[in-house]
């Protein structure tokens, strides 16, 4: 019998490796197109204007085109219908909230030595929100896999010894034993096999073979999904135009994210010869990160032509990891229907991790119609393939991970395009977001429309926007044995208002 004497010390399990799975990787990756009214209603395509807060945190170069100094916040609403499309069938859910979605400011200084080339330097602070990770969404289907196929893959390899429970143990103690002692998939087959969802084929001790005790050709599946948390990305910004032509600007940025993720899992519609039926299999995880990059911009005047160019380093997150689980399942013994629940109660904190989200690269062009108006495109690239996760001392887990999501993900190229129209101290504003699929098995891009407007107060302006924008992403249902693949779509109309006012 395994000891257990540690466990009135030890208060959580540690492990060696990180919980997280390719759907993860898919929601810590993503980004939206949020900040200020302005950056919103064009689209985002300010790579080669600046003048604005938000473009700050996109191209560095962006603050010495500010003529004064400025200060300024955005709000915004979002109404989400999240479509969660599984095994042929969609629904539909609703959500909505408010956000602080941005804010900054930029400190204009002019040179007043008339024979230096550098006649502007501003140094500028911005907080944008990069992604919000808000969603609730519901499927529902029908399978030939079943949740015994995800328990199988864990169990098989495992003694049987050290999944039992012995009269002096308790299922919080021996999941956490094995967590610490064994490993993630351990603590799965001890869900799998107390819940009598899988047994071994024989009672040796030492028998690492398991069959299921779930007998059907065709089940149904429901997965509730409730997602949290945001990704935040600060940045402390340097620029100054030389020559009256030509803005060069860097950003070191910090990022916090937030990332809480609860699922839960309900598998019905057995034969009735089954001897399990009606499971419920719930999962939570919570991951906390910090980090940081480097930006780099350039922004060139040529009379009514800007060009734009911009380079982000890869993000380097540090991440920290908590899950928790429990299983709940029916079974017939001697006549009577037993409803059997394994609720360890325990919270698994995983030794922290790296996560290095890509390197981009944006081209920008901007036409300026003198005093009427302008009109803008920006256009990046970014392999999201090439994410990877790391530890120290190495994981054969995370190596196993990146090799999946350098499978599964593939280079990201996103097009922007906006205009803007000035009627003396009002504007009118449009534009189109575009950006590729990260995975070749998604049907459809995400794409957006904008509108919007401002009014110019001399001292301050006040900005409005409008976007329509459709998201797409796909994921499993777990990570290994039932990983039959869902898509989340999300329908996002998002009202910001900012304010901004001059120093």
């Amino acid at each position: 019998m395994r000891s257990l004497i540690y466990l009135g010390i030890a208060l959580v399990v540690s492990h060696f490796s990180a919980s997280q799975t390719l759907n993860d990787i898919s929601y810590l990756t993503n980004s939206g197109l949020n900040g200020s009214a302005r950056y919103t209603s064009m689209g985002g395509a300010f790579g080669a204007l600046g003048g604005d807060l938000t473009a700050i945190s996109d191209n560095p170069a962006a603050s010495s085109v500010f003529l004064n100094t400025e200060i300024g916040g955005s709000l915004n609403f979002q109404t989400r219908t999240n479509k969660g499309i599984f095994s042929g069938t969609t629904q539909s859910t609703e959500d909505e909230n408010f956000y602080f979605d941005q804010f900054g400011a930029v400190f204009v200084f002019n040179n007043t030595n008339q024979e230096s080339p550098w006649s502007r330097i501003s140094a500028a602070i911005n907080i944008n929100r990069i992604a919000t990770f808000d969603q609730q969404a519901f499927l529902s289907g029908t399978n030939t896999s079943g949740i015994q196929d995800y328990f199988l893959y864990y169990a098989n390899g495992i003694a049987f010894d050290e999944i039992q429970l012995y009269n002096d143990e308790t299922i919080s103690e021996v999941y956490r034993y094995l967590g610490d002692e064994v490993g993630y998939g351990a603590q799965q087959a001890f869900l799998g096999y107390q819940s009598y969802i899988v047994d071994p084929l024989s009672i040796d001790p030492n028998e690492r073979s398991y069959a299921s005790n779930i007998n059907s050709n065709q089940v149904t599946q429901d997965l509730d999904l409730l997602n949290e948390g945001f990704h935040r990305k600060t940045s402390f910004n340097f620029s100054a135009l030389y020559n009256n032509t030509l803005h060069l600007g860097v950003n070191i940025n910090q990022h916090r994210l937030e990332f809480r993720n609860s699922q839960k899992f309900f598998e019905g519609g057995h034969d009735l010869d089954s001897f399990v039926y009606d499971v419920n299999f719930n999962n939570s995880l919570i991951s906390y990160g910090e980090g940081f990059s480097l930006q780099f911009g350039g922004i060139l005047k040529l009379k009514n032509i800007r060009l734009g160019l911009g380079y982000d380093s890869p993000q380097w997150i540090d991440i920290q990891d908590e899950t928790q689980q429990d299983l709940s399942a029916y079974h017939f013994e001697d006549g009577f229907e037993i409803k059997e629940t394994v609720a360890p109660e325990i919270t698994n904190f995983y030794a922290p991790y790296r996560l290095r989200i890509p390197s981009k690269t944006s081209f920008s062009f901007a036409y300026i119609l003198n005093e009427s108006g302008l009109f803008s495109v920006e256009y990046s690239m970014q392999n999201i393939s090439n994410s990877t996760l790391s530890q120290n001392g190495g994981s054969d887990f995370l190596d196993s991970l990146n090799t999946q999501v350098n499978n599964t993900f593939q280079p990201v190229n996103t097009l922007k395009v906006g205009g803007e129209y000035r009627l003396k101290t009002f504007s009118l504003r449009a534009g189109y977001f575009y950006r590729t699929k990260n995975q070749t098995s998604l049907t459809n891009d995400d794409r957006a429309l904008t509108l919007g407007f401002g009014v110019n107060f001399g001292a301050s302006n006040l900005n409005f926007s409008l976007i329509q924008f459709e998201q797409n992403q796909q994921f499993n249902l777990f990570s290994n044995g039932l990983t039959d693949p869902y898509t989340l779509r999300k329908d996002l109309t998002q009202i910001t208002i900012s304010y901004n006012f001059k120093l």
